[in-house]
C-alpha cells in the first residue's frame, strides 16, 4: 500500500484506514456505520467518506445502504475465491491480448520486474514480492491496452494484497510464483496467446489456493467463541 503524500486525495486516505480497519477486524464484519459516524470519527467531511466508501464497495469490502452509510459483509473463503476467479478471468484475457502487441521494450520492463519479484522471492520478502508482483502484471495488463478490464482488477488489487500482506504466503509459494512469471513471460516472448492466457490462469489458481489454505490455517487459530 502506498504511504499517503501531501497530494493524496483526502478519500484515498480515509478509504486505506478503513479497508485496514476492515481487515484487522477494528470494523468487524455484520456492523453498521453511518457516513456521519465516520465523518467524526476520522475528522473529515461527508464527502470524502462517501468517496472512501464508494471505492470499498468496488473492492467488495463494503455494502452500501441507501440513507444509512455501510456495513461490512462477512469475509469468507467465498469471497476471496470469487475474487481471484475473477482476476484469473481478466489476467488471462489481458496476458492474451498483451502477447499480440507487446514491443521489444516492454517485454524488458516486464522482465524487470520479474526478476525483482524472484529477488524478493529469494530474501522472503513479502512486502517487497508483493510490490514487485504488482508492478509485473500491471505492466502486462499496460500492453493490453483494455482500461475496462484494467479497471476491474485493479480496483480489487490492493484488497487481495492487503490481505495476502497479513497473512503470507504458504512454504515456497514465492519462489513458484517467480517460475510462473518465467512461463508467463515466455509466453510473451514467443507472441504465443494462448500460452500467455493459460500460463497467466494456472498463476491465480495456484495463487488462490495458496491464500485459501492460508486462511484455512489462520480460521483453525482462531479461539472458538
Amino acid at each position: 500500500m502506498a504511504l499517503p503524500t501531501a497530494s493524496t486525495p483526502a478519500y484515498a486516505i480515509l478509504r486505506d484506514r478503513l479497508r485496514l480497519a476492515i481487515l484487522d477486524g477494528s470494523w468487524p464484519p455484520g456492523t453498521h456505520r453511518t457516513l456521519g459516524a465516520l465523518a467524526l470519527e476520522h475528522q473529515v467531511s461527508i464527502s470524502p467518506v462517501r468517496e472512501a466508501l464508494l471505492s470499498l464497495e468496488g473492492e467488495g469490502l463494503v455494502e452500501i445502504r441507501q440513507h444509512r452509510g455501510a456495513i461490512v459483509p462477512l469475509l469468507d473463503a467465498k469471497l476471496f475465491a470469487d475474487l481471484y476467479d475473477l482476476r484469473g478471468a481478466l489476467q488471462s484475457l489481458l496476458a492474451r491480448r498483451a502477447a499480440e502487441r507487446v514491443t521489444a521494450s516492454e517485454l524488458a520492463g516486464i522482465a524487470t520486474h520479474a526478476t525483482a519479484f524472484e529477488a524478493a522471492a529469494k530474501r522472503d520478502d513479502a512486502a517487497a514480492a508483493l510490490r514487485h508482483n504488482e508492478a509485473f502484471h500491471a505492466a502486462i495488463d499496460g500492453v493490453a491496452a483494455n482500461p475496462q478490464a484494467q479497471a476491474v482488477v485493479a480496483a480489487r488489487t490492493a484488497f487481495v494484497n492487503a490481505v495476502r500482506l497479513r497473512l503470507g504466503y504458504g512454504p515456497a509459494r514465492m519462489l513458484a510464483a517467480a517460475r510462473q512469471h518465467e512461463t508467463i513471460l515466455q509466453a510473451l516472448r514467443d507472441r504465443n496467446p494462448e500460452a500467455a492466457a493459460e500460463a497467466a490462469f494456472a498463476h491465480v489458481e495456484s495463487a488462490k489456493r495458496d491464500l485459501l489454505q492460508r486462511f484455512a490455517e489462520e480460521q483453525g487459530r482462531k479461539p472458538m467463541p
